[in-house]
C-alpha cells in the first residue's frame, strides 16, 4: 500500500486527539485500495470513541441508523439506515455483489443478513441521548451542534496506482429517523475516480447541498493540488452560511494529500502517523 489517510471525524468544539494509528495499519496491510479502505473504516467502525459503528449517535427516537459508502475507479455502493456493526461492508457488497449504487430499509437488511447486528451503541452515547431526551437538545433547533457533526472516512492509494475512498457515520446527534445524510451519497461525503479520492466530514445536509466531494475532486482532475481543492471548497461551503464544523481530506494519484477544516478540531492520520490539518477561519 503506498498511501493512506483516515480521520476521526470533525468536532465544532476543541477536543482531545482520537487515536488512529491502528486504523491506519490496518489498511498499509492491505494488497489493494479498496481493502485498505475497508479495512481500515472497519476499524474506525469499532472505535467506541468515534461515531460510526459501535460508537454512533442515536437518533431523535433513540434509535441506531448507520450510514457508508465506498468508491474506486468511479464506482461506488453504499447503504443507508442500517444496523450492522460493520457497515463499511455492506457498502462494498453494493458497490461489487448488485447493479445498484445505494440500497436502504429492507433491502440492505437482506443484503446483509449474515452480518453481525448492532444492538446498540457505547454507553456514553446512551447516556448522550438520555440527556438530551430530558434537556430538550433534541429539538430541531439544536440539530447540528457543534459537538455532534462528525463522521469518519479514509483515502487511500495502492502500490498499482488505483485509488478508494469510504466514509462511515452514525449521523448527527437528534437527527430524525429515516434521515440521510452525506456519507452514503457519492459526490457529496465521498468520491473516488483513477485520479483522486475524497471523503468529508461535518453536518451532511451542506455536503450534499454543495456537492463538496465532488467539487474537491473537479478541481484536482482539472489540475488543482488536493491542498489547495480542499482549502477551497471548506472555503465554499463556509460562504453558503454560518458552519460549525467541515473537512475535507483528498489524496491523488501522486499519492499528494490535502486536508482543510473549520471548527474545533479534526484528528487525521497517515503512513507517517498524526497529520496536522490546516485549519480555516
Amino acid at each position: 500500500m503506498r498511501a493512506i489517510y483516515v480521520h476521526g471525524g470533525v468536532s465544532g468544539t476543541p477536543k482531545a486527539p482520537v487515536p488512529l494509528g491502528g486504523a491506519v495499519h490496518a489498511g498499509m496491510r492491505s494488497g489493494s485500495a479498496i481493502d485498505a479502505i475497508q479495512a481500515a473504516v472497519m476499524a474506525l467502525e469499532d472505535d467506541p470513541a468515534l461515531n460510526a459503528g459501535y460508537g454512533a449517535t442515536l437518533t431523535r427516537d433513540g434509535r441506531i441508523e448507520l450510514d457508508a459508502g465506498i468508491a474506486a475507479g468511479g464506482h461506488s455502493g453504499a447503504v443507508a439506515g442500517v444496523r450492522v456493526r460493520n457497515p463499511i461492508v455492506l457498502a462494498r457488497r453494493v458497490l461489487e455483489d448488485t447493479p445498484h449504487v445505494l440500497i436502504a430499509g429492507r433491502g440492505a437488511t437482506l443484503l446483509g443478513a449474515d452480518l453481525p447486528v448492532l444492538e446498540d451503541t457505547t454507553p456514553e452515547q446512551r447516556e448522550t441521548w438520555q440527556r438530551g431526551n430530558r434537556s430538550g437538545a433534541l429539538a430541531d433547533e439544536h440539530y447540528g451542534d457543534p459537538d455532534y457533526v462528525d463522521t469518519v472516512g479514509a483515502v487511500a492509494l495502492d502500490d498499482s496506482g488505483r485509488l478508494a475512498a469510504g466514509s462511515s457515520t452514525g449521523g448527527v446527534f437528534g437527527k430524525l429517523p429515516g434521515r440521510v445524510g452525506d456519507s452514503p451519497i457519492f459526490g457529496a461525503g465521498f468520491y473516488a475516480s483513477d485520479l483522486v479520492a475524497v471523503v468529508g466530514t461535518g453536518v451532511g445536509e451542506l455536503f450534499i447541498a454543495t456537492q463538496a466531494s465532488f467539487r474537491v475532486a473537479h478541481l484536482v482532475e482539472n489540475g488543482a493540488d488536493p491542498q489547495t481543492a480542499c482549502e477551497q471548497i471548506v472555503g465554499f461551503i463556509a460562504a453558503r452560511g454560518p458552519v460549525a464544523a467541515a473537512g475535507l481530506l483528498a489524496l491523488d494519484r501522486d499519492g499528494r494529500a490535502g486536508m482543510a477544516f473549520r471548527g474545533g478540531s479534526w484528528s487525521v492520520e497517515g503512513p507517517d502517523g498524526p497529520v496536522e490539518a490546516t485549519r480555516l477561519a
